[in-house]
């Protein structure tokens, strides 16, 4: 039975690298096609020069950010550290702020841009609590 459970692990184990290395490749066409986006982007800004253009540049760059957040994490995860779920709450406010940044640019109206503010807030605080949370483990940049 152990000789049966250790093969199981062993293969579980495997499975899983195999999953972690698919993840890594996904996220690096991901950031490799955002970098062509983001410069698709800037041309076009540089083209037409007007205040969309700007939100939309700047959406790309907060995009390419968090998905070098998402790789830098999984690699450290990969080289035996733990993984940081800080990175995530962060996913969610870049996410919330660039549907503001998109929302200013298209309208006037504050109601539109009260859900995304409070939901920004929020995770905010949830990112403070779990970063406040883990006394001693400073991240190495």
């Amino acid at each position: 039975m152990v000789n049966g459970k250790n093969k199981f692990l062993a293969a579980c184990e495997k499975f899983l690298s195999i999953v972690n290395g698919i993840l890594i490749v996904a996220i690096g066409v991901v950031i490799v096609c955002t970098i062509g986006l983001l410069f698709s982007d800037v041309l076009s800004f540089v083209r037409d020069r007007t205040a969309q253009g700007i939100g939309v540049v700047l959406g790309s760059l907060l995009i390419l950010w968090v998905l070098m957040e998402l790789l830098e994490n999984q690699v450290s995860f990969l080289k035996g550290k733990r993984l940081d779920v800080g990175v995530f709450v962060l996913v969610a406010i870049v996410a919330f702020v660039r549907k503001l940044m998109v929302a200013s640019l298209k309208t006037d109206r504050l109601e539109l841009a009260a859900y995304p503010l409070i939901t920004v807030l929020t995770l905010s605080v949830v990112y403070f609590l779990i970063e406040r949370s883990q006394p001693g483990e400073k991240k190495e940049k």
